[in-house]
């Protein structure tokens, strides 16, 4: 049974969303796909209508899992956030088991086969209608609401500009609604500034302690969608309160989304509760 959520229009969009939104940076977490599964619909249950993915994640894991439960769902139920520029591992996303045997190696396997560590990161219209066209693919879909650049750079601006026409043209044919920057808030501002208004969302990392959206409001730019509020919290202080971290997150953006991720549905259900 669904749970009742506060629903948001983005900021700066005529995009309707909830307000909070399921990270699935961590979904590969879970061994086996049934657990997956069970945890998407909590999450959806919750009233979670958002979902962030990526390419990386889970060397595609992610994605594929996600198509396969929104599969089953209304399109026009939710809303998908995925990303390109930092590609997957390609022997990692063609046999997953490696990836768990990679996590299982730790450092000794960086050592002994280092290519399943390689991660490419480009940024050109080929490589991101590479990433596009197999994020459709795995995502069972035949559009993304939010097409981000993953930890964009200043570095980037001249290929990002590069490719505007090809970023537009995914607009205008519909397999991309929004185009953002999701990353390090500095580098998300610094790059949005240059790139003549082309991306329309950032996704930016924040924290209660070092406040580093603060650089995104301080442009005159909304805060749209954050993240990191938890993971910072318990990093510096293991025993923190979740309740109320998350209470100061809402506090922090009130108008826009906030990602979270838990593999414990009660979790999520507690903090569905902090949005009412």
């Amino acid at each position: 049974m669904k749970i009742s959520m506060q629903s948001i229009i983005l900021p700066g969009t005529d995009l309707p969303t909830s307000r909070l939104g399921f990270g699935t940076a961590s979904l590969h977490h879970a061994f086996c796909s049934r657990e997956r599964q069970a945890l998407l619909g909590a999450a959806l249950d919750a009233g979670l209508t958002h979902f962030d993915t990526a390419r990386i994640y889970g060397e595609g894991l992610a994605e594929r899992e996600l198509g396969r439960f929104l599969g089953k769902k209304t399109r026009n139920e939710v809303t998908i956030a995925t990303k390109f520029g930092i590609s997957a591992n390609p022997t990692l996303e063609r046999f997953p088991l490696l990836m768990y045997a990679q996590r299982a190696l730790g450092g000794v396997g960086r050592r002994l086969v280092p290519q399943w560590w390689d991660h490419r990161r480009i940024i050109s219209h080929e490589q991101a209608e590479t990433s596009l066209t197999a994020s459709l693919k795995a995502l069972q879909t035949d559009w993304i609401d939010i097409l981000f650049v993953h930890e964009p750079q200043l570095a980037d601006v001249g290929a990002l500009l590069g490719m505007a026409d090809w970023l537009e043209r995914q607009k205008a044919c519909g397999r991309v609604r929004w185009l953002g920057l999701a990353g390090n808030a500095r580098h998300c501002i610094d790059v949005a500034q240059q790139t003549d208004r082309l991306f329309e969302i950032l996704q930016v990392e924040d924290s209660l302690a070092a406040h580093e959206a603060d650089v995104v409001t301080q442009t005159g730019h909304p805060l749209q969608i954050t993240f990191g509020y938890l993971r910072q919290a318990t990093a510096a202080q293991p025993q923190a309160d979740g309740s109320a971290v998350m209470q100061a997150a809402l506090a922090r953006n009130p108008h826009g989304m906030i990602l979270v991720s838990s593999r414990q549905p009660q979790r999520l259900r507690t903090l569905v509760a902090l949005t009412a």
